[in-house]
């Protein structure tokens, strides 16, 4: 696999001061026909794109570039089986939709005119098809809105014909069909990103206060603004105690399904729309949050000039990862005012795409290489467009350079006949026949941008996270429709609702009478230990703090009873039938212990108060345990000689999960504590150090519950 040196972060930072360093001395020397010459290659980028659009795929949604051929994608977003989902649809002319933004900026006035006029007279949105909310909002929603008011806009001149409002129309069209998303939401406020789907995420349901906030300040209709602001609502009531918000939403219980935080894939614009809302509309509610959680992210995510994904309760960091989607960042960062940490992670950014000749989608910077099988580049344009507001902001021609850098790269890498065409592996530079409409209404215009922004010049605009430019004006500040709800949005304190955990139930009597006494000797033992108290490590997703002792201790007797071969489920009513003395009801939880691959490490248990103590965890070896009574002796007897640890390494994995008893078993010392030794029977670590992965195939074996880890859908293993 191709990567970069272990030390990644220093050695991108001194990549990037090399950088510096020769563009000043050997860059070009930027005179205003320079800048003119590279505008036209900025344009001839977006023609090339546009015009194969018009001709192959028009009027069909995107274009695949190497066919010469279409795709109607606008119902294949986030569908699992898209054949049975648009069965009939032909589009919707989503990249058409998509570019006219690109086209009023770049001047291009009959052919921005020409599509008003086509879209008005010919496009329906009353056709049977299951889309992405989101992926619907910031494209179709935001171009129409975006092209309505710049048709409407007569000091621009980009409609010879009278302009009726059409568009609007269209769009008003659209919002309400796109309001069933949040009508038919089993969970109040936060609306269905793909309809009937359970998960969603944060930046689908915190990214509508643009376009839905335009769209009732055009209309006069305070219901579209007024679901965004309610959504936005819920989940900032979400966060936690550290103002962190979590990634995906378990829709049926409106609770996190993990606590999985960062400022890449499925949060990104919900912080971009914090901001930019304030801009826009002059809430100062929005400036608070976003400040709120600007902070949180600076002070728990940043790990100098790259962001980690970390617990959003513990601020720990869970996985060291680029993703290109964080390449807005340092252009938000510069619209924030904090253009000095924007330009530290801009330029390790860009090296990073100088090292690959694009940004791959996830590069893992803990260990200096690509993730496994996230190496794509989907022609994504967060890079030109940090590219653009540093410019703007520092006037510095080293991001001009930059920019030449990135068209270079694009012809080299990208350019096909037909068009442009996305790369499915930036390691083997093996492209992808697709063009997304985003490359025209972003990467396209931030390009022109960077070296004429004479379009600017003429009044203030905003950027939707799709690119579309929506003046800013002075009507948009008046008396939000949703004024109640963003009152409440700067009151209201953190919940962190949380997904209940997946219970298994053991029935426990004192027939079993060595069993019964390890389980009452252990949950004693813990219930009556303050800053003492053993530990362990659980699965942050799955923790309730009240029961956690009670977890422990009976998965425990459930591991012992699967070694002794006796039952681990019996039914309640049968044993309180059978036993004078009642059943005790055990709740086994999902649990891990986080392994290390350097011998021995100290482990926190999550949501526990700092004094406690923290717990050992080994790759092997065993360890005679004192005990203080000979119930405790004998229990720590039972528990070592019927439960043994097994750790394995990767590649030995497969053949671990179809002959597990074939393995030789090693114990390894507990919890930390002198009388108590609580041990797991079975732990086999993930194929890859990093937890990366292809498939299920990849994923080890939890250290406490057994239960096989999965591959998730982010490419990394996690509990089941």
């Amino acid at each position: 696999m191709r990567g970069l040196p272990a030390s990644t972060a220093q050695s991108l930072l001194v990549l990037s001061v090399v950088l510096g360093a020769s563009s000043q001395a050997a860059g070009i020397q930027w005179t205003t026909a320079k800048k003119e010459e590279w505008k036209h290659s900025a344009l001839e980028i977006f023609y090339h794109g546009y015009d194969n659009y018009m001709l192959y795929a028009f009027p069909h949604d995107e274009l695949k570039p190497i066919s010469k051929d279409f795709t109607d994608s606008l119902g294949e977003f986030g569908n699992p089986n898209p054949p049975l989902c648009h069965q009939g649809y032909q589009g919707v002319a989503l990249t058409l939709i998509d570019s006219l933004s690109t086209l009023a900026v770049i001047g291009n006035q009959s052919e921005f005119e020409k599509g008003v006029w086509w879209l008005a007279h010919e496009v329906s949105f009353d056709v049977d098809l299951k889309v992405n909310v989101f992926e619907a909002n910031i494209r179709l929603l935001g171009g129409l809105l975006s092209a309505h008011l710049l048709a409407s806009d007569s000091t621009l001149g980009l409609m010879r014909m009278p302009y009726a409002g059409q568009l609007l129309s269209l769009a008003t069209d659209l919002g309400d069909r796109l309001m069933e998303a949040f009508e038919a939401s089993p969970t109040e406020g936060v609306g269905y990103n793909e309809l009937l789907v359970e998960e969603t995420n944060t930046a689908a349901v915190g990214s509508f206060t643009l376009e839905m906030g335009l769209l009732s300040r055009l209309t006069g209709n305070p219901s579209y603004e007024k679901a965004a602001v309610e959504a936005l609502l819920q989940l900032w009531g979400m966060r936690s105690p550290l103002n962190l918000v979590g990634s995906s939403i378990d829709m049926t219980t409106g609770s996190w399904n993990n606590r999985l935080g960062g400022t890449g894939a499925g949060a990104d614009s919900f912080y971009e729309y914090l901001l930019k809302a304030y801009v826009l509309f002059g809430r100062t509610e929005y400036w608070e949050v976003f400040q709120d959680a600007y902070r949180a992210v600076m002070q728990h995510y940043r790990s100098g000039a790259w962001y980690d994904d970390a617990d959003i309760v513990t601020g720990r960091t869970l996985h060291q990862q680029f993703q290109s989607l964080q390449a807005f960042w340092p252009g938000m960062q510069v619209l924030a005012g904090d253009v000095l940490a924007a330009q530290e992670s801009y330029w390790h950014y860009f090296t990073l795409w100088k090292a690959f000749g694009a940004l791959p989608e996830r590069f893992l910077y803990g260990h200096g290489q690509l993730h496994s099988n996230q190496q794509q580049y989907a022609l994504r344009p967060e890079l030109m467009e940090s590219t653009f507001y540093l410019y703007q902001a520092t006037q510095d021609t080293m991001y001009l350079d930059a920019g030449v850098a990135i068209i270079e790269a694009l012809y080299d890498l990208n350019w096909v006949d037909g068009g442009w065409a996305s790369v499915e592996s930036v390691q083997t530079r093996k492209l992808e026949d697709h063009m997304p409409s985003y490359f025209l209404a972003e990467a396209c215009k931030y390009l022109f941008l960077l070296f004429d922004d004479s379009f600017l010049q003429k009044k203030n605009y905003i950027f939707t996270t799709e690119g579309h430019v929506i003046p800013v004006l002075s009507k948009f500040h008046e008396q939000s429709p949703a004024s109640a709800q963003l009152k409440q949005l700067v009151q209201q304190p953190p919940t962190l609702l949380r997904p209940a955990p997946p219970v298994k139930t053991v029935f426990l009597s004192p027939d079993q009478p060595q069993l019964w006494q390890l389980f009452q000797s252990v949950k004693q033992h813990f219930s009556s230990s303050s800053s003492e108290a053993p530990v362990a490590a659980v699965e942050s997703d799955h923790l309730e703090d009240a029961s956690m002792m009670e977890w422990i201790a009976a998965d425990t007797v459930r591991m012992m009873q699967e070694r002794s071969g006796a039952d681990a489920l019996q039914e309640c009513a049968s044993q309180q039938s059978q036993q004078e003395s009642p059943s005790v009801e055990c709740a086994v939880p999902q649990q891990q212990l986080h392994s290390s691959s350097q011998g021995c490490n100290s482990i926190q248990v999550e949501d526990q108060p700092a004094s406690a103590s923290s717990a050992t965890y080994c790759e092997g070896g065993s360890e005679d345990i004192g005990a203080s009574s000979d119930v405790h002796q004998t229990t720590a007897k039972t528990a070592s000689a019927a439960l043994q640890r097994t750790q394995h390494t990767g590649d030995v994995l497969p053949a671990a999960k179809q002959k597990p008893d074939a393995l030789r078993q090693r114990v390894c010392p507990s919890f930390g504590h002198p009388q108590v030794q609580v041990i797991s029977l079975c732990h086999m670590v993930d194929v890859r150090p990093d937890h990366s992965c292809w498939s299920h195939a990849d994923c080890g074996i939890e250290s406490v519950s057994c239960r096989d880890r999965i591959c998730s859908v982010h490419g990394f293993c996690q509990a089941n």
